[in-house]
């Protein structure tokens, strides 16, 4: 054990300074009773899915608005909420120590506030743009957070993949009521749900049918 002269004390771990008062340690260092780094090394797996999400929806934005002839104000207003997006989950996931349970209720917590302002407004835009990009981005981002973190993100987290599933589908069910003009975002939107499952399927089927399990049979 390492050993503090100045406070008398003894450290387990492989400490070089006593945390109290600063003072070089003295003595042989053991192991660490904790695993190292682990919860930094998530944090900065999600961090990068979280970028990685962000890119390829800011690529879409550009590909979408180039293909209908949008202006470049609303295009840069786009990105600029996507960069404005991704800051504030960055923040929450360094900040946060359950960084992943406030990413997913985050999502559904802004899909919420866009139906609810589309009863509200009965603007078209919400339904038609809106509400497809907000789907595909909580698909994309949940299924790269999928990849990288496998099982014990179904295990913890197979409730809010479930609503994402379903949610998925919402656009299409949107332009096939004739209540959203755009159909390639609501198409787009149904296939990231179906990519979301398959990854489920293919990555995770024992994980997912225990915590299937779990929820119906409660």
């Amino acid at each position: 054990m390492s050993y503090c002269p100045q406070d008398k004390l003894f450290f387990t771990g492989d400490l070089d300074r006593c945390p109290l008062c600063g003072t070089a340690l003295e003595g042989e260092k053991t192991p660490s009773p904790f695993p190292a780094h682990v919860v930094q090394q998530s944090k900065k797996r999600a961090t990068g899915a979280l970028a990685i999400s962000t890119l390829c929806c800011a690529a879409l934005v550009l590909w979408l608005g180039f293909a209908a002839g949008a202006s470049w104000l609303y295009t840069g207003a786009a990105l600029g909420a996507l960069a404005l997006n991704f800051i504030f989950l960055r923040n929450m996931v360094v900040h946060s120590p359950n960084f992943l349970r406030v990413v997913e209720r985050y999502f559904l917590v802004l899909l919420a506030v866009a139906l609810l302002f589309l009863l509200a407004t009965h603007n078209h835009a919400v339904e038609t743009y809106v509400i497809p990009v907000l789907c595909i981005t909580a698909l994309l981002c949940n299924s790269i957070l999928l990849v990288v973190f496998r099982a014990s993100f179904v295990r913890t987290y197979a409730k809010y993949l479930l609503y994402d599933l379903v949610l998925g589908f919402v656009p299409l069910g949107l332009w096939l009521l004739g209540l959203s003009t755009s159909a390639p975002l609501a198409i787009g939107s149904a296939l990231m749900a179906v990519v979301l499952l398959a990854l489920l399927l293919l990555l995770t089927r024992r994980s997912l049918h225990s915590e299937m399990g779990k929820l119906f049979d409660a």
